[in-house]
Formats: structure tokens, sequence, C-alpha cells
């Protein structure tokens, strides 16, 4: 059959006679539009094949008789000629036609992601830290040092190094190097015991060698303990390991140079099983060479690790070697971080005792993300989006498993950077796990933590020098909203503290503040009482307090409500403000006003009008009173506009005691502990700027929503997933 051509209408009507001749599986050679309509040249699927044939019938006998030029066409040639070339052309033009894709900006994801898979980070690490891109930062220039500072924070937080060398070496105990053939153990030995003997000197290290199978292995390390001076002894029986550690108790430092194995050796689990059988516990910690292939290093911490905790304990942590020899570190430290290994040392020559250093994780970082330009072995985009799209079942599941691992670290890095970034934060974190718990526990817990040497001590710990008064109970709440420090710029931190634990009297809880927990400011939820005001006057306490329109006060010798008095305020600057998540333009004015006709104090009225940022509609105007004092160099405009953004912290408390009212044995005092530490963590992640609120922002905003913009209440309920998955990963751990 020979190829055939189909006119129509339109394209369904062209392939609909396509179909009705040559069925479905015909080849399609070209659809085009043409002056009736649409062409269709197509040939039926059998056919295909006796083109083939037919070309190879023809091009046998033109084989055969090449001498002669003027050899006659067989029957049908001419025609089978004409249809190749007619199939040639069309080929041709449809790859002319077809569009080429345009060369785009690669934007800063596409800049980011080639510039980590340069430094030799792997491709799932990468997309991890991506999915997490705080929205600032997504329009930004590739070459803005905020998006360099982000990625260094990201990569940070996620490898663990270690804190103290001092206590560890101080602590002592029996180590094990372990790890693949030639990555530097006997060397290293060595070295470590070099930063023991420069700190507590030679008498208390002993050196323990098992390599029986290299040459001059024993000699080597002798030479090293000699120049040391400490003792070494070698084992010639993997099991007299157990024994020779025993009479080795007297030794606060005990180093074991093992044998070196490849990771594809059968006999590393039986090594690592003899290491672990010793009555005294043994530490084992991994040589990782920095200059091998990142599929070799984790193929060698996979086995290591696996063989490890059969052997009852996991690896201890690990060292880098031949670091100087090593093009690229992204691949090593990439290793490292996704199983969660704790990185010791680095070592990076051959020198005793210079060339080993203590691993500093912004040292690494900065080494591994100075590589200038690419490599023949990085992929680029589009390879990256092949490897990375499973291709089959298996394929599917190991990766949905390796999302969900990574999600796990993600949730622990983000609860870590939020406790060590915010007080409170923790106190929070254990009241939540009380959650569940009888009411019995959690009231013991109430009484444990919320007494007053427990929260002062939390209190002058997070450096608080203000007071958030609560206005009594927010509307839909049973109890009274507690009490809450502020920091020096006015930020409220969760540190909650309930009313009904304070003094009874206003003057009395006052007092308390100022003695006990250094505050020396504060803001009213409502305009204070006069003896707390007196009380305010004579200490030079600077305070604020939200007040109402309708509220009368005194101003050249009338007396009037507040909102008659705003066309005389007097404008004192203007500020972009966020409100409930969105950037609002605030001018901001000021007018002296005073409570009575004959109260001394004279008090500031201010009023904010707040405005949107693109159409200038007004939103909103807000009234407060306050007082400068004089005890405190402040800035009155700043605090005003700090105190602006976070006049939603009443509505946030109500809606987190709403969210918790799900949780039948919840405790109501550990009720509204948690709705006020929840709604000021909120409030403080939606507007601090700082690198732990970038960071943690869109991790908490996805887990409350993907298509849910940043706002506190969207953060707010992030925050109630994050602590309850967290809650839950630790329990199952």
């Amino acid at each position: 059959m020979s190829v055939m051509r189909f006119l129509g209408a339109t394209s369904r009507e062209a392939m609909r006679q396509v179909r009705d001749a040559l069925g479905d599986d015909a080849l399609i050679l070209s659809n085009r539009r043409v002056d009736d309509g649409v062409e269709v040249v197509a040939v039926a699927e059998e056919a295909q094949s006796s083109l083939v044939e037919q070309a190879e019938d023809v091009a046998a006998p033109a084989q055969a008789s090449a001498p002669s030029v003027e050899t006659s066409p067989a029957p049908g040639q001419d025609r089978l000629y004409a249809e190749m070339q007619a199939m040639r052309e069309l080929l041709m033009s449809h790859i002319a036609e077809t569009p080429r894709p345009r060369s785009a900006s690669p934007g800063v994801r596409g800049v980011l992601r080639q510039r980590l898979i340069t430094a030799g980070f792997s491709a799932r690490l990468v997309r991890e830290m991506l999915e997490t891109l705080p929205d600032e930062l997504a329009d930004v220039d590739a070459d803005d040092p905020r998006l360099l500072a982000w990625s260094r924070r990201q990569l940070e937080t996620r490898l663990a190094v270690l804190d103290d060398e001092a206590t560890m070496l101080e602590e002592g105990g029996v180590f094990a190097l372990v790890g693949p053939t030639g990555v530097g153990k006997t060397t290293t030995t060595a070295k470590f015991a070099a930063r023991y003997v420069m700190r507590f000197g030679g008498d208390d290290v002993a050196l323990v060698t098992t390599d029986d199978y290299r040459i001059g292995a024993h000699e080597q390390l002798r030479i090293y303990a000699r120049l040391l001076g400490v003792d070494v002894h070698a084992v010639h029986h993997e099991d007299d390991l157990e024994g020779l550690l025993s009479r080795l108790e007297g030794k606060r430092m005990v180093i074991v140079d093992t044998v070196g194995m490849s990771q594809r050796d059968q006999r590393v689990t039986g090594q690592i099983a003899r290491l672990g059988g010793a009555a005294r516990p043994v530490r084992r910690l991994l040589l990782l060479n920095a200059a091998s292939h990142g599929d070799t290093l984790e193929e060698v911490v996979e086995t290591y690790q696996r063989a490890s905790r059969d052997a009852g304990a996991p690896l201890y942590g690990c060292l880098l070697t031949k670091v100087d020899e090593a093009p690229r570190l992204g691949a090593a430290l990439d290793v490292v971080m996704r199983h969660r290994l704790r990185l010791y040392y680095v070592l990076h020559g051959q020198r005793v005792p210079e060339d080993i250093r203590l691993a500093e994780a912004p040292a690494l970082l900065d080494e591994a993300l100075a590589v200038g330009q690419g490599s023949p072995f990085t992929f680029d985009e589009g390879v990256l989006t092949e490897m990375l799209r499973p291709t089959a079942s298996g394929q599917g599941l190991q990766a949905l498993s390796r999302d969900l691992l990574a999600q796990r670290d993600q949730l622990v890095r983000v609860m870590e950077t939020l406790q060590r970034s915010v007080p409170g934060v923790a106190w929070l974190d254990a009241a939540w796990r009380r959650r569940e718990s009888p009411r019995a526990i959690q009231q013991a817990w109430l009484e444990e933590h919320l007494a007053p040497p427990s929260m002062i001590k939390a209190w002058h710990d997070a450096e608080a020098t203000g007071l958030f008064w609560p206005g009594g109970k927010p509307r839909g709440m049973d109890w009274a909203a507690p009490m809450l420090p502020l920091d020096a710029n006015g930020d409220v931190l969760p540190l909650a503290w309930p009313l009904h634990r304070w003094p009874p009297s206003d003057t009395q809880r006052l007092t308390l503040a100022r003695r006990h927990l250094g505050s020396h400011w504060h803001v009213f939820a409502r305009v204070p009482d006069a003896d707390v005001r007196k009380q305010l006057r004579e200490t030079d306490s600077p305070w604020l307090a939200r007040t109402r329109v309708q509220q009368r006060v005194w101003h050249a010798g009338e007396r009037l409500a507040i909102g008659e008095l705003v066309d005389l305020a007097e404008p004192c600057g203007q500020h972009t403000c966020r409100l409930r998540g969105r950037a609002r333009r605030v001018t901001l004015s000021r007018l002296p006003v005073a409570l009575a006709e004959t109260d001394a104090d004279t008090l500031q009225l201010w009023i904010a009008m707040s405005h949107d940022s693109e159409s200038g509609r007004r939103r909103g105007v807000y009234h407060w009173l306050g007082h400068g004092g004089d005890a405190l160099d402040i800035d009155m405009r700043a605090f005003v506009y700090r105190q602006l953004e976070q006049d939603d912290l009443s509505r946030l408390m109500r809606t987190a005691w709403q969210q918790l009212g799900a949780s039948a044995p919840l405790d109501c005092e550990l009720r509204v502990y948690l709705a006020a530490q929840l709604a000021a963590l909120a409030l403080r992640m939606d507007l601090s700027e700082d690198g732990w609120a970038v960071d943690a922002r869109p991790v908490v905003r996805r887990l409350a929503g993907e298509r849910k913009r940043r706002s506190p209440d969207t953060l707010l309920h992030g925050l109630l997933h994050l602590l309850t998955a967290h809650a839950a990963l630790s329990q199952a751990a």
C-alpha cells in the first residue's frame, strides 16, 4: 500500500478519514493547512514494513549491476523512490518548522540550583532547599548577597559539627577509626592522639592497631607513638581486642587504628561487630575521603552505618580526610548532612600534628561554595529534571521514602532553628508535648514551670525589657490573656505568664515587673488607672495604651472625644508597616492631651492612619495614649509603629484558643498558655526579617497550605501542624 493523501475541512475531519481508511495505527507523515482545508499524508502500519522490503529488493540488483550506468529501473522503483523522496522532504520541513526552545533567563532558582550543583551538592539536597526558598528572595538578582546568605544558613543548619572539643577530649573513651582502604586511618590516628597530647599530655593515651594486612602498618604507628610519647599496642588476632581494651581501662583515651576494608567487602560487618563486643564502649568514627565521588561516599556511609547499627550503636561521627586533594567539597558535605553524621575533624595533608583542624561549618561551607567554574561531570538542568523523575514503581517508592525522610529532617531543623533563635519556643514545645497527657500531669507541669522563680529566670534569659498588659478576656475566651514580655525592639516574646499567677492589683504587678523582671516600659491593651499612671510617672517609665475613639481627653481647655481631635494632630512621619500580612502605608500624627483638667501629667495622643500601598485607599485609624518618660532613650514613633503591627495579637490569641478547643483533655490554663505563645510566635515570625524567620517561614507556611499567602494567621496554622508533627516524630524516635 502506498502513501495516501486525505483532505478535510478541519484537522478532526481529516484524521477521521485516516482512521477509517488505514486504522488507528497509521503513521502520519504530514499535517498541513491548504486552500481547501487540512491535508494529511499517512501510511498504514503494514505499508511501513512493505516500503522497507521494497527498498531492500531494489538495492540488491542495483549493487549487482553497479558497473553499468544505464541500468533500467525495476518495476515500481520510480514510484518507491518518489515516495521515499517525499518522506525525506516531509521530515526536513517538519524539522525546519518545529519551534526551538528559546534561551530564557534561568531565574533565581535556576542560578542557585546550578551554583549548588557546581559546588558538588546533590540534586536531592538542592531540590529540598529550593522548596523552601522565601518569597522575598524569589525575584532578587542572582548576585544579591541575601541569596548567598540564605544558602549558607540552609546548609549550616544541616551540617552538624563538634561543639566542644575540650570536653570531648577530657571525657576520653575508646575511639575506633574505621573506613575503606587508603583513606588515611593510621595518619589520622596519630593526628587525633596529638590533639589530646597537646592539651593533657601523653600519659593517659594508648594507641592500638589491628592492621595485620598492610606491610609496615605497625611500625608506622610505633614511630608516631614514640614521637608523641604514648603507648602503642598491636592486636594480631581480632579476638584479642576485647581483652586488650580491658587491660587499658586505666587509659583515659584509647584510639584504635582498624584494618581498612572496602565498603563492598563482606567482612566489614564482622569487623564492626567485633568492635562492638568489647566491655568498654567503643565509639566508631568513620573516615571519608573528601576527594571521592559522591556515589562512593554514599555507599561507604550506608554500609558502615548499617554494620554499626547491627553491632548495637550507630556511628559516633565522621572525619573528612584528603581535603587538600578534593576539587569540590560539596559531595562530601552533602553525604554528611543527609546521613545526619556529626563531623569532628578535617584533615588536609600528611604532616603530624599540623594538618588537622576542628570542623567549623562556616569555613567549610565558604570553601565548598567558592568553586568558581563548572565541571564536565556536573548535570545541567535538563539532565537534572530527568534524573529526578521516577520511571518505575520501585523508583517511585524510593523517591517517596526519601521525600518523607527529607521532610522529617526539615521539620526537625525548623524546630531547632526556632528554639535556638526565639526565647520561649523550647517551653512552647515542652508544653505542647503535655497536650495529650492526663490533666494531672498537665497541671503538675504548669506548677513547675510557671512558678515565679522559673518564669523570672526565663524572662531574664530572654533579655526582656518591656511588658505587654492584656485587656482582660479576649472575645470568645473563658480566661484572661496572659502577660507577655517585650524585647528591646518592642517585639512580643512567646513567654506567656498567666495573669492569675501575678499579684492581684495592677500596682503590685507593676512593682513585681520592675523589681524582679527588669520591665522598664509597658504596653497596655487599655488605658491604665490613675494609681498605675502615677507609679509609672514616679519611675519615669515609658508606656503606651490602646484607646478608643470615644475616649474623652482634655486639650486646650476643652474636654473632647479623641475622634474630634484627629484634624488637630500634627503629622510626624510615615512608615510602611505589615498589618495582617499586608503592607500598609501608615501616616502618624500626635497631639499633647491630658486625662483630667487638673492633671499635670501631659500625655501624647498618637493617631495612625493606614492606607493601601497601591490604591491609597484608607484602611483604618488607630489611637494610643502614652508617655515617653525620661528613664530610657526610646524612639516613641518606632515604638508606636511596632505596636500597630502587633495590634492583632488578641485576635490571633482567640483564634489559637479556638483551634486548641478540639483537644478534649486540655487543661484550661495550659490552653490559654499555648494560645498566647502561639499567637506571639506567629506574629514574631511574620514581622521579623532576621535570618531565622526568613528560613522558617516558607516551611511553616507550606504546612498551612500551598496556596495560602504569608500572614500571621497562615503561620499560626502552620505552627499548629509543625508542633503536632514534631511531637509525633519525637515520640516515634
